[in-house]
């Protein structure tokens, strides 16, 4: 018995008989297979191709607009705004914060206390004490162009109660999700705080 005579007694034994056609393989068969094989990696890799690509944050130096006398608190609000609006498909960017409190400022100050105790006799022997104590506050100063500024100890940030932010592209859930992302790596808070709402159009 030849090798090919054994090839096909063990391939009528594992093969369909639609396959196989008068001892011979039916080549059609095996065309059509491998086209379909060949169809499904072909449109798994279109599919792949038509995937929207995941929006980058740009890597452009932040910019933000000078303005005169901005608060802490709405210089964090322009400068987010700012970056949110850099990241692909986020449109146009509204940035609100909530804050706990305000910035609070701690202001070096000159202490003075003066304590004297008058002892007293009286004509009977007894001797009484009594404790006077003065205690005198002043802030410290210092002269900046001819002008008087109190001399900071300590500015302490406000803590962020929550961040709404409302954009363009939020209808698209990849760009509320990198959105929301952005805001937890930017601030330091966690997601729970941060809410992002697709615009009204």
């Amino acid at each position: 018995m030849s090798s090919m005579e054994s090839f096909l007694t063990y391939t009528k034994k594992i093969w369909p008989k639609q396959l196989l056609k008068d001892g011979v393989i039916n080549t059609r068969l095996i065309w059509l297979g491998l086209l379909g094989v060949i169809l499904l990696v072909m449109g798994g890799v279109i599919d792949r191709q038509n995937v929207n690509p995941s929006p980058k944050v740009s890597n452009e130096p932040l910019k933000v607009p000078a303005a005169a006398n901005l608060s802490y608190e709405e210089a964090v609000e322009g400068k987010l705004t700012h970056t949110l609006s850099q990241v692909k498909g986020a449109g146009t960017v509204v940035v609100n914060i909530t804050w706990e409190n305000s910035t609070t400022q701690e202001h070096a100050r000159n202490i003075t206390k003066e304590s004297k105790i008058i002892q007293e006799k009286d004509t009977a022997g007894g001797v009484r004490s009594t404790t006077e104590t003065k205690e005198s506050t002043q802030i410290l100063v210092s002269k900046e162009n001819n002008m008087d500024r109190p001399v900071l100890v300590r500015e302490i940030k406000p803590m962020i109660k929550g961040v709404l932010v409302i954009a363009d592209g939020a209808y698209d859930s990849n760009i509320k999700a990198i959105l929301t992302k952005a805001v937890e790596a930017g601030l330091g808070i966690p997601s729970y705080k941060i809410t992002v709402l697709a615009q009204k159009k």
